[in-house]
């Protein structure tokens, strides 16, 4: 299996950077350019695509002691096999990262997706850094 891993420093605490997790798997915050909307069906986050189509995301695991949100989608891109995680962690001088690898068979959908990740990662580390402002407007209004 391929995979592609992402993983940046966020300006951001941890809490702020989780609570934008878990409101994104919730579909309560919007991140991506190519997503026009985003809602919830049971276990699924759904996305509605510029273009209209729709991907549907499976929540697996949504773990707040540990900052972490899994998910599948279905054949995506032809995929056989799709799974991601995104997840913050805090490294030993206090520094909080945001983390996402999305794993793919066949192995090549990874390598051909991968400069895409790029854009998308660096969305969605924008949105996470700018919800620490929102927070704060949030807390102190």
């Amino acid at each position: 299996m391929s995979s592609v891993h992402r993983s940046a420093e966020l300006d951001v605490s941890a809490d702020v950077a989780w609570d934008f997790i878990e409101r994104y798997t919730r579909s309560e915050v919007h991140v991506f350019s190519l997503c026009r909307s985003e809602r919830q069906e049971g276990e699924y986050r759904v996305v509605t695509l510029r273009d209209g189509r729709e991907i549907w995301e499976r929540n697996v695991t949504v773990d707040p002691a540990h900052r972490r949100a899994a998910y599948t989608v279905p054949h995506l891109n032809g995929a056989e096999h799709h799974h991601a995680e995104m997840r913050v962690e805090v490294d030993r001088l206090g520094g909080v990262h945001l983390i996402w690898v999305t794993d793919y068979l066949p192995h090549e959908i990874a390598d051909e997706r991968a400069a895409r990740y790029d854009d998308l990662f660096a969305e969605l580390v924008a949105a996470v850094n700018a919800h620490g402002g929102t927070m704060a407007k949030t807390v102190n209004s």
